[in-house]
Protein backbone atom coordinates (compact mmCIF):
# COMPACT_ATOMS: atom_id res chain seq x y z
CA UNK A 1 0.00 0.00 0.00
CA UNK A 2 1.24 3.50 -0.82
CA UNK A 3 2.19 5.58 2.22
CA UNK A 4 0.75 9.10 2.15
CA UNK A 5 0.66 12.09 4.51
CA UNK A 6 -2.10 11.82 7.13
CA UNK A 7 -1.94 8.00 7.14
CA UNK A 8 -1.95 6.56 10.64
CA UNK A 9 0.42 3.69 11.34
CA UNK A 10 0.75 1.35 14.27
CA UNK A 11 4.39 0.83 15.23
CA UNK A 12 6.75 -0.94 17.55
CA UNK A 13 8.36 1.98 19.37
CA UNK A 14 11.80 0.36 19.32
CA UNK A 15 11.92 1.07 15.57
CA UNK A 16 11.60 4.84 15.94
CA UNK A 17 14.45 6.92 14.52
CA UNK A 18 15.11 10.30 16.09
CA UNK A 19 18.21 12.49 16.00
CA UNK A 20 17.18 14.25 19.20
CA UNK A 21 15.95 12.83 22.52
CA UNK A 22 12.30 11.79 22.46
CA UNK A 23 10.43 13.81 25.11
CA UNK A 24 8.79 12.08 28.05
CA UNK A 25 5.29 13.09 26.94
CA UNK A 26 5.84 11.39 23.56
CA UNK A 27 7.04 8.17 25.20
CA UNK A 28 3.99 8.21 27.47
CA UNK A 29 1.68 8.87 24.52
CA UNK A 30 3.10 5.93 22.59
CA UNK A 31 2.73 3.66 25.62
CA UNK A 32 -1.01 4.41 25.60
CA UNK A 33 -1.44 4.10 21.83
CA UNK A 34 1.51 3.12 19.58
CA UNK A 35 0.17 5.09 16.62
CA UNK A 36 1.90 7.85 14.67
CA UNK A 37 0.83 10.02 11.75
CA UNK A 38 2.74 10.23 8.48
CA UNK A 39 4.16 13.73 7.97
CA UNK A 40 4.61 15.62 4.73
CA UNK A 41 8.39 15.83 4.82
CA UNK A 42 11.40 14.56 2.91
CA UNK A 43 12.73 11.36 4.48
CA UNK A 44 15.89 9.32 3.91
CA UNK A 45 15.61 6.39 1.53
CA UNK A 46 13.75 3.48 3.10
CA UNK A 47 12.23 5.65 5.84
CA UNK A 48 9.02 7.61 6.30
CA UNK A 49 8.58 10.88 8.18
CA UNK A 50 6.18 10.51 11.09
CA UNK A 51 4.85 12.62 13.92
CA UNK A 52 3.98 11.69 17.49
CA UNK A 53 0.87 13.31 18.97
CA UNK A 54 0.55 14.35 22.58
CA UNK A 55 -2.43 15.50 24.62
CA UNK A 56 -2.20 19.17 23.57
CA UNK A 57 -1.65 21.04 20.30
CA UNK A 58 1.83 22.00 21.46
CA UNK A 59 2.86 18.37 21.89
CA UNK A 60 3.97 17.23 18.45
CA UNK A 61 7.29 15.47 17.90
CA UNK A 62 8.80 14.68 14.47
CA UNK A 63 10.71 11.46 13.91
CA UNK A 64 11.30 8.77 11.26
CA UNK A 65 10.43 5.12 10.85
CA UNK A 66 11.78 2.35 8.58
CA UNK A 67 9.14 1.53 5.97
CA UNK A 68 9.34 -2.18 6.81
CA UNK A 69 8.55 -1.50 10.47
CA UNK A 70 4.87 -0.62 9.94
CA UNK A 71 2.60 -3.04 11.79
CA UNK A 72 -0.70 -1.62 10.57
CA UNK A 73 -1.57 1.23 8.22
CA UNK A 74 -4.85 3.15 8.13
CA UNK A 75 -5.64 5.83 5.58
CA UNK A 76 -8.17 8.58 6.39
CA UNK A 77 -10.56 7.05 3.83
CA UNK A 78 -10.52 3.81 5.86
CA UNK A 79 -12.08 5.68 8.79
CA UNK A 80 -15.40 6.72 7.29
CA UNK A 81 -17.69 3.86 8.30
CA UNK A 82 -20.68 4.91 10.36
CA UNK A 83 -20.07 1.97 12.70
CA UNK A 84 -16.90 3.75 13.84
CA UNK A 85 -18.97 6.72 15.04
CA UNK A 86 -21.27 4.63 17.24
CA UNK A 87 -21.29 5.87 20.86
CA UNK A 88 -19.04 8.83 19.99
CA UNK A 89 -20.82 12.01 21.01
CA UNK A 90 -19.19 15.33 20.16
CA UNK A 91 -19.65 18.21 17.70
CA UNK A 92 -16.71 16.85 15.69
CA UNK A 93 -18.17 13.37 15.18
CA UNK A 94 -21.62 14.79 14.50
CA UNK A 95 -19.94 17.01 11.90
CA UNK A 96 -18.06 14.05 10.45
CA UNK A 97 -21.32 12.25 9.73
CA UNK A 98 -22.79 15.35 8.07
CA UNK A 99 -19.61 15.97 6.07
CA UNK A 100 -19.56 12.37 4.92
CA UNK A 101 -23.02 12.65 3.44
CA UNK A 102 -21.99 15.82 1.61
CA UNK A 103 -18.71 14.51 0.22
CA UNK A 104 -20.19 11.15 -0.77
CA UNK A 105 -22.79 12.97 -2.80
CA UNK A 106 -19.98 14.41 -4.93
CA UNK A 107 -18.32 10.97 -5.27
CA UNK A 108 -15.12 12.12 -3.58
CA UNK A 109 -12.51 9.96 -1.85
CA UNK A 110 -12.23 11.45 1.63
CA UNK A 111 -11.57 10.75 5.28
CA UNK A 112 -10.96 12.37 8.66
CA UNK A 113 -7.53 13.61 9.68
CA UNK A 114 -6.34 15.35 12.85
CA UNK A 115 -7.73 14.42 16.23
CA UNK A 116 -10.83 12.70 14.80
CA UNK A 117 -8.78 10.43 12.55
CA UNK A 118 -6.36 9.62 15.36
CA UNK A 119 -9.16 8.72 17.77
CA UNK A 120 -10.94 6.51 15.25
CA UNK A 121 -7.70 4.69 14.40
CA UNK A 122 -6.23 4.30 17.87
CA UNK A 123 -9.33 4.17 20.06
CA UNK A 124 -7.81 6.79 22.37
CA UNK A 125 -10.02 9.80 23.11
CA UNK A 126 -8.29 12.81 21.56
CA UNK A 127 -11.25 14.87 20.32
CA UNK A 128 -12.40 17.67 22.63
CA UNK A 129 -15.35 20.04 22.58
CA UNK A 130 -13.06 22.67 21.05
CA UNK A 131 -11.64 20.45 18.28
CA UNK A 132 -12.06 21.31 14.61
CA UNK A 133 -12.89 18.65 12.05
CA UNK A 134 -9.96 18.06 9.71
CA UNK A 135 -10.98 16.47 6.42
CA UNK A 136 -8.75 15.01 3.73
CA UNK A 137 -10.07 14.87 0.15
CA UNK A 138 -8.07 12.92 -2.42
CA UNK A 139 -8.69 14.65 -5.74
CA UNK A 140 -7.87 11.97 -8.28
CA UNK A 141 -9.60 14.08 -10.94
CA UNK A 142 -9.74 17.89 -11.21
CA UNK A 143 -12.26 19.42 -8.84
CA UNK A 144 -14.35 22.16 -10.47
CA UNK A 145 -14.25 25.41 -8.52
CA UNK A 146 -18.05 25.69 -8.48
CA UNK A 147 -18.21 22.27 -6.77
CA UNK A 148 -15.64 23.40 -4.21
CA UNK A 149 -17.81 26.44 -3.46
CA UNK A 150 -20.91 24.26 -3.05
CA UNK A 151 -19.11 21.86 -0.72
CA UNK A 152 -17.91 24.67 1.53
CA UNK A 153 -21.38 26.16 1.64
CA UNK A 154 -22.93 22.85 2.63
CA UNK A 155 -20.28 22.22 5.28
CA UNK A 156 -21.55 25.30 7.10
CA UNK A 157 -24.21 22.98 8.50
CA UNK A 158 -21.58 21.23 10.62
CA UNK A 159 -21.57 22.20 14.32
CA UNK A 160 -17.76 22.02 14.34
CA UNK A 161 -15.53 24.02 12.02
CA UNK A 162 -14.52 21.85 9.04
CA UNK A 163 -11.06 22.37 7.54
CA UNK A 164 -10.64 20.61 4.18
CA UNK A 165 -7.25 19.79 2.65
CA UNK A 166 -7.26 18.62 -0.95
CA UNK A 167 -4.56 16.06 -1.71
CA UNK A 168 -3.06 15.69 -5.19
CA UNK A 169 0.02 13.75 -6.29
CA UNK A 170 2.44 16.60 -5.57
CA UNK A 171 1.02 17.88 -2.30
CA UNK A 172 -2.04 19.47 -0.70
CA UNK A 173 -3.90 22.77 -0.76
CA UNK A 174 -6.74 24.37 1.16
CA UNK A 175 -10.22 23.95 -0.31
CA UNK A 176 -11.11 27.42 1.01
CA UNK A 177 -8.21 29.03 -0.84
CA UNK A 178 -8.95 27.11 -4.03
CA UNK A 179 -12.64 28.06 -3.96
CA UNK A 180 -11.72 31.76 -4.02
CA UNK A 181 -10.63 31.27 -7.66
CA UNK A 182 -7.68 33.62 -7.15
CA UNK A 183 -4.38 32.12 -8.24
CA UNK A 184 -1.63 31.31 -7.47
CA UNK A 185 -2.49 29.27 -4.38
CA UNK A 186 -0.27 27.60 -1.81
CA UNK A 187 0.62 23.94 -2.29
CA UNK A 188 2.20 22.09 0.64
CA UNK A 189 4.83 19.62 -0.60
CA UNK A 190 7.39 17.39 1.07
CA UNK A 191 10.06 19.90 0.02
CA UNK A 192 8.24 22.98 1.32
CA UNK A 193 5.42 25.31 0.24
CA UNK A 194 4.98 26.23 -3.43
CA UNK A 195 2.83 28.76 -5.25
CA UNK A 196 0.91 27.11 -8.09
CA UNK A 197 -1.38 28.36 -10.84
CA UNK A 198 -3.22 25.11 -11.53
CA UNK A 199 -3.11 22.10 -9.19
CA UNK A 200 -3.65 19.61 -12.02
CA UNK A 201 -1.48 21.00 -14.81
CA UNK A 202 2.27 20.51 -14.31
CA UNK A 203 1.96 21.98 -10.85
CA UNK A 204 5.57 21.48 -9.82
CA UNK A 205 7.05 22.36 -13.19
CA UNK A 206 5.24 25.72 -13.27
CA UNK A 207 5.50 26.64 -9.60
CA UNK A 208 7.67 28.87 -7.45
CA UNK A 209 8.78 28.20 -3.91
CA UNK A 210 6.89 30.39 -1.47
CA UNK A 211 8.17 31.94 1.71
CA UNK A 212 7.68 29.81 4.81
CA UNK A 213 4.58 30.80 6.72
Amino acid sequence: MVIDPHDLVEIDTKNLISHTPIPDWAIESLSVAPYVVVRRANAPSGQIAIGIRGKSRGERFPAFLPEHAIIRQLKPEHLTGKHLLKYRQSPVFESLEIAGEILDRYNLVWGPGGSAGFELASGVETVTAKSDLDLIVRAINPLPINIAVKILSELQRCPAKADVQVEIAEGAFSLVEYAKNSFPILLKTQYGPLLIENPWVNSLATSNFACEI
